[in-house]
């Protein structure tokens, strides 16, 4: 399945207000789509969105990712959008999304992953790790940790 970047773009938009106020803004973090090009960010009010760390050789992010790409689809008519930062090398991204394709834009972010995750709330360093954003694109909810149907719905702001 090849996901279409450009599509996605609004949704990877959100990320950018975040950022804004932390001490590491998001321009100065290198993001790249797997295939190695740029990720563009703008701006973007009014959608919530998931944005989830991990790894290729974390096995807790393997197994909520079907998870994942499930509620993106299900939640998508309600305009929450998902994004999945991958903290890994190129390769194994490309060669794990052949093997489980999700419907979501994932994006690489390597090494400073590990510093726009602290910027967002994870001291820890720990993966997976998802940060739920209003849609003003502030952090309503940070969960370290594996997550399920049940904490994703209550974690999510919706009315």
């Amino acid at each position: 399945m090849t996901i279409n970047f450009r599509r996605h773009a609004a949704t990877l938009a959100l990320l950018f207000p975040v950022l804004a106020h932390a001490a590491t803004s998001l321009g100065t973090i290198p993001l790249n789509t797997p295939d190695g090009k740029p990720a563009q960010f703008s701006r973007l009010q009014g959608k919530i969105t998931v944005v989830n760390f991990w790894a290729t050789w974390c096995a807790p992010c393997r197994i909520e990712m079907p998870l994942l790409s499930a509620e993106a689809k299900r939640l998508a008519a309600r305009g929450v959008r998902f994004v999945g930062i991958a903290l890994d090398q190129p390769e194994q991204v490309q060669g794990y999304l052949k093997q489980t394709p999700v419907s979501y834009p994932v994006v690489l972010a390597d090494g400073d992953g590990i510093e726009l995750m602290h910027t967002l709330g994870n001291k820890a360093g720990g993966l997976p790790f998802t940060v739920i954003l209003n849609e003003q694109g502030q952090p309503v909810k940070r969960i370290l940790g594996i997550l399920d149907e049940k904490t994703l719905q209550l974690a999510l702001p919706l009315r």
